[in-house]
Formats: C-alpha cells, sequence, structure tokens
C-alpha cells in the first residue's frame, strides 16, 4: 500500500473513532491535520507493512496511536507551568521519535536520524515539550535548560535498579518504568556506569572503553559489552530491531556504541 492511500485509510480509521476532533488530509502528503496539530503517518506505515497487520489490528494500532497523540497534546496545555521556580525541578531530558509532529516547535538536540532529544516538563499524567518561548517566558538559555533537564534526570537515575543477565552473552537493561529509561542514554554518568558494569576489556577502537546500547522504545535500555563476537552482536541487534516494531513508544532499531563522553549510531557489526 503507498502513502497516499494508507493515509486515506488511515483518515478513515480517526475520523470514526474520533468523530468530534476535526481530522482531515494535511498539505503534505502522509500528512493528517487536525486543528493546528500535524500528524505524520510515515512511522506508522512502516509498522504496518513490518508487522503485516490486518484490519483489525490496524484499526486497534491507529486507535492507540491518536488517542495517545491526542493525549500528549492536551496535557502539553495543563502542565506546562509559568513560573520558573514551579518547572526547574519538573524537567528532564527526553528520546523521541523524530518524525513527532509537536518536536517542530520544541526545544531539540541532535541524538540520530530517527531521534531526536528534547527537554520536556514532568508531570504525573505524562511530559510536554519545551518551547524556546518557554524558555524565554522563564528567563532560561537553551544551554541552561538542557543541562538543569540532565541533572534532574540523573537525580532519578541514583537509585534506578539496573538488571544484570550474566548470559552467554551478557547484557544490562534499564526498564523502571518513569517514561525515561531510554533517555538515560543521554547521561555520561549512566554511560560510564553500564560500560564499568559490563566489562572492564570492552574497549573503542581508539582503546577508550566502551558498551553498545539499544532503545528500542521510550521505556527501555539495553547494554552490551562492545567486546563480544559478531554474531552474539547481530543477535542483539535483532532483538532490538524486532522490540522497536512491537512495542509502544518505538524509538530506533538502531544500536549505538558508547563511550563516557560519546554516542555514536553503529551502521553493520
Amino acid at each position: 500500500m503507498d502513502l497516499e492511500s494508507f493515509s486515506q485509510r488511515v483518515l478513515e480509521i480517526v475520523q470514526r473513532h474520533f468523530p468530534t476532533e476535526g481530522f482531515r488530509m494535511g498539505e503534505e502528503l502522509g500528512v493528517l491535520s487536525c486543528g493546528e496539530m500535524q500528524f505524520g503517518l510515515s512511522n506508522l506505515l512502516a509498522q504496518y507493512h513490518q508487522s503485516n497487520l490486518d484490519d483489525d489490528e490496524l484499526d486497534e494500532t491507529v486507535r492507540v496511536t491518536f488517542a495517545r497523540m491526542l493525549e500528549m497534546v492536551r496535557a502539553a496545555d495543563q502542565v506546562l507551568p509559568e513560573t520558573w521556580e514551579e518547572a526547574k525541578p519538573r524537567l528532564r531530558v527526553q528520546l523521541c521519535r523524530s518524525d513527532i509532529d509537536a518536536l517542530r516547535k520544541a526545544i531539540t538536540f541532535p541524538f540520530a536520524s530517527d531521534i531526536t532529544s528534547s527537554v520536556v516538563v514532568d508531570s504525573p499524567h505524562g511530559y510536554a515539550y519545551i518551547r524556546p518561548e518557554d524558555a524565554e517566558r522563564w528567563g532560561q538559555s537553551v544551554v541552561d535548560l538542557i543541562e538543569i533537564a540532565k541533572t534532574n534526570l540523573l537525580a532519578d537515575s541514583l537509585d534506578c535498579p539496573m538488571g544484570v543477565v550474566e548470559g552467554p552473552p551478557k547484557f544490562i537493561a534499564i526498564q523502571s518504568g518513569d517514561g525515561y529509561d531510554a533517555a538515560r542514554v543521554l547521561l555520561p554518568q549512566i554511560r560510564e556506569r553500564l560500560i564499568r558494569e559490563l566489562s572492564e576489556d570492552s574497549e573503542a577502537s581508539d582503546g577508550e572503553p566502551a558498551a553498545i546500547v539499544g532503545v528500542p522504545n521510550r521505556d527501555f535500555l539495553i547494554a552490551w559489552s562492545a567486546a563480544l563476537p559478531t554474531e552474539l552482536h547481530e543477535q542483539l541487534a535483532r532483538t532490538v530491531s524486532e522490540d522497536s516494531r512491537r512495542q509502544s513508544h518505538p524509538l530506533s532499531e538502531q544500536t549505538f556504541r558508547i563511550t563516557a563522553e560519546a554516542i555514536w549510531p553503529i551502521h553493520g557489526f
């Protein structure tokens, strides 16, 4: 099914499930509009092809996806604090799919081609993306917001359990359920801890200690030694790719090499 036909099919589904929202075709191919909101469909189309969804499965996937999107957009208006004193302790860094339309107006910083790093305000009901005008209203620079958001997430992560599976292959999983497990890879202290826990012999090509990580969905981070044999790397990389296609809040099918100082994507082992 091509993008144009898929868009029409998805539009029919969302109009049936959300008849009062006013969904319509967007001006760009593969985009649905709802008021000022724009919803890209490329990721959903890829999921449809990769998972071979039947009609009922596609209907439910579209319903759940758009219900979640609408909830996130509405939550943004409810959780953004007016004052800096309210906002500061609630800032966090987050990883998001790059094709999320809300990111067009948000503060972001690079991570990978299919994932974007962002700054959000946490709340009991979710989180809201921070925009440049929010930073201006609070009298803060974007750089300061990013650093404070990382510091706050690190404070949340100090006691975060890391599940160690001895294997072989040995790997570490972080799955606390707080919505920021994948984003913890952005913290140098967490990357250093992962590398230390996995192997003292795990090194990058330049001799710096390293590990391999996957962030297949928002609520899961997996890491393993960079010193594993190629066949074990490929086995774990396939697991990451499958998990990204299967779980909610998907992020990346890629794997990444990490050191304490840097993160970069892997293009084959």
